[in-house]
């Protein structure tokens, strides 16, 4: 896809949310880096109900709907 971009997040190694998100992640049978980014990706989806424009790739359709940013130009 391109250059990854990385979130460091830092807990307290007594805040109980760690312990839920193990939980919670091991239920779904993804890991907790999987389970963060889908409440994020849940956070951010919007209440638009419109259809989905439709792309020529794979790739085109992500960019025409938001979900990839153009490749930058050379």
């Amino acid at each position: 896809m391109g250059k990854k971009i990385c979130f460091n997040l830092t807990f307290d190694e007594r805040e109980v949310i760690v312990e839920q998100l193990r939980v919670e992640a091991e239920s779904l049978g993804i890991t907790e880096e999987q389970l963060i980014k889908r409440f994020i990706a849940d956070a951010l989806e919007g209440e638009d109900s419109s259809p989905s424009i439709p792309g020529n790739t794979l790739e085109d359709f992500l960019i025409k709907n938001e979900a990839l940013s153009p490749r930058p130009k050379k």
